[in-house]
This record gives C-alpha cells, sequence and structure tokens, in this order.
C-alpha cells in the first residue's frame, strides 16, 4: 500500500502505475448480479465490482501478475478497497458463483494448494478474487510460497515413486518365489527380507 501521490513503492522501489479506465465488454459481478467497471492496475485490464470490491482477472492477466513483480507491486497498491466496500461484509457461508463470462458454476480452489487462500475459477476464463483475496495471494508470492508449494509438490512427488519401486519390487519377488516353487513360509520371508533391505535403502 501506497500514499496517494507517491511516484514509488517504499518498500521496493517500483513505479507506481494509476489504475485507469480499460476498455472491456461489460460484465456481471458473480456475487452481486451489477455491472462491474473496467479498470487497469499495473497495465492488466480486469474487472472491478464497486459493490463488493471483488475483481475479475483472465487467465492471462492472472498469470501475469504471477510472474511479474511490477505488477504484483501495482496490484497491492491498487488493488484496495473502495469507500463503498469497506462497510460491506463478506459471505460467511461457502457460496459457488457463476463464471461472468460462461455462467457455469466455478470451482473453488486453495491457492497453490497451501496458501490459504479460496479463489473462484472457471478454468477457461479466469478467476475471481473476493476483496483482499488479490492482495493475500500477492503477499503469498512474494514470500516465497510458490516455491514451497513446489518444492512440497517435488518431495510428494518423489515419495509416491519410492512407494512404486518398492511395490514393483515385492512383486516382482513374488513371481520369482512362485516360478520357483518356494514354499509360502520361503515366500513370506523373502518378501520380509525384501522389504527391511527397502526400508534400509530409502533412509
Amino acid at each position: 500500500m501506497m500514499f496517494i501521490g507517491t511516484r514509488h513503492c517504499p518498500h521496493c522501489g517500483a513505479a507506481a502505475a494509476t489504475a485507469g479506465v480499460s476498455e472491456l465488454a461489460s460484465l456481471k459481478c458473480p456475487r452481486c448480479k451489477v455491472s462491474m467497471s473496467s479498470i487497469s492496475i499495473g497495465g492488466e485490464a480486469m474487472r472491478e465490482c464497486e459493490h463488493c470490491g471483488g475483481l475479475w482477472l483472465d487467465v492471462g492477466a492472472f498469470e501475469r501478475v504471477c510472474t511479474n513483480r511490477e505488477e504484483q507491486s501495482a496490484a497491492l497498491g491498487g488493488a484496495s478497497m473502495s469507500p463503498e466496500a469497506q462497510t460491506q461484509s463478506m459471505p460467511e457461508t461457502i457460496r459457488y458463483v457463476p463464471c461472468p463470462q460462461c455462467g457455469q458454476l466455478m470451482n473453488r480452489i486453495n491457492f497453490a494448494r497451501c496458501s490459504g487462500v479460496v479463489v473462484d475459477v472457471c478454468k477457461g476464463h479466469g478467476t475471481w478474487f473476493d476483496r483482499d483475496e488479490l492482495r493475500e495471494i500477492v503477499e503469498f508470492i512474494r514470500g516465497g510460497g510458490l516455491e514451497l508449494s513446489r518444492q512440497k509438490e517435488k518431495r510428494e512427488l518423489e515419495f509416491e515413486r519410492s512407494q512404486l519401486r518398492m511395490e514393483e519390487t515385492i512383486a516382482a519377488g513374488r513371481a520369482r518365489a512362485h516360478s520357483f516353487g518356494y514354499s509360502d513360509e520361503d515366500r513370506v520371508a523373502g518378501i520380509s527380507a525384501t522389504g527391511t533391505l527397502l526400508r534400509f535403502l530409502l533412509k
């Protein structure tokens, strides 16, 4: 957040971008059902509901905000509450809302699976952000949240692969034991020894 008239962000030094009107087709707010205003923040065209303070970004615009630090700075400065929105309370119950473009109910997704910010997403058209959610996501990204999410997914994938290799090895051991006509006791002992060895190797 910056004071009005400030030319650069006091935290990161990024140049301030003024929100202005952008030529976009009129769309209805998925929550308030009123026409949204077309605005531009950091060069990205988006729509804003002046009643509830929500924002609608198409797929490309949100991807660019996620990867461009200057646009993130502009979003932090520009995606603030309007005077009317400050008095509005957020919905207390979970309600699925329709995409402003296609009218289909959107999916509720925890951004990056671990941010704690649940947004409404239409895979083909864009993302709806309730008041302050875009700011919270930008702060999550700039705090290294996306990198932590990628590392977590990488660890989970490596664990799943190691489990699959262990299961394949045990299955192969069973098949060999069966082909050589080992007794049930021998097969159990062999599988147990294989599992012990794999656990030792994976430590």
